[in-house]
């Protein structure tokens, strides 16, 4: 059983980590323990260990003695994140359209569902709802490559997702009620249940590209 400063710290390190994900603490900014522990209720201790384990992660900047900042988002950044990501989900998709089983099916076709009902729920107002819709976009794009026998491959493709994710947030927020893209999924999935394996890598291919570049124009457009 968890200890009561184990359970702080995880607590902590969760808060800011969704903090830093979802916008809430914007890219760049300074980190100060004693803010941080005001904000999350939580003493010194299990804030520094959270900043050290998102250091680690790529979320938190260390500047030597002077402290923690919140990481920057930059066009470099994404643009080498989402080829890595890129690479390696089609890679796993063709994998799991290979090795996947009916769990498999019925595992994308929850998400699937879930994912069509949040964004109903979320038509006309997309940038309230900014932090639900990337969350069932993640879990959609998880259950297509969930039939993938490498779990290392899987951890990687979840830590590029978690670095992407910040530029989605900010990017899907900017762009107000504009409608997210995802009717392409409905095609990834049916290319993917007929064992279509060349059709179904180049549609995810295809829409993670196009999903890039939704994003860098959004956020970056002095580069698209």
């Amino acid at each position: 059983m968890e200890n009561l400063d184990t359970l702080e710290n995880n607590s902590t390190y969760q808060q800011l980590r969704n903090d830093i994900l979802d916008g809430s603490i914007e890219p760049a900014s300074k980190l100060s323990i004693a803010q941080l522990s005001s904000r999350y209720n939580a003493s010194a201790a299990p804030v520094r260990e959270s900043l050290s384990r998102l250091a680690a992660e790529g979320l938190v900047i260390r500047k030597g003695q002077r402290g923690y900042w919140a990481a920057p988002v930059s066009v470099e950044e994404f643009v080498e994140v989402a080829r890595l990501r890129e690479m390696l989900e089609v890679d796993a998709f063709r994998q799991s359209i290979l090795h996947g089983d009916l769990d498999w099916e019925a595992n994308i076709a929850g998400a699937r569902h879930r994912e069509l009902t949040v964004r109903r729920n979320a038509e006309g107002n997309y940038s309230e709802h900014a932090g639900e819709l990337i969350r069932e976009n993640r879990r959609f794009h998880m259950a297509l490559i969930s039939g993938c026998p490498s779990k290392w491959q899987l951890r990687f493709i979840s830590t590029l997702y978690d670095q992407s994710e910040r530029f989605r947030r900010l990017s899907l927020i900017s762009l107000a009620d504009t409608r997210p893209g995802g009717d392409e999924h409905e095609a990834m999935v049916e290319a993917a249940f007929a064992r279509d394996e060349e059709k179904a890598c180049a549609l995810l291919k295809a829409h993670i590209e196009h999903s890039n570049q939704r994003v860098i124009e959004t956020l970056f457009p002095e580069r698209s």
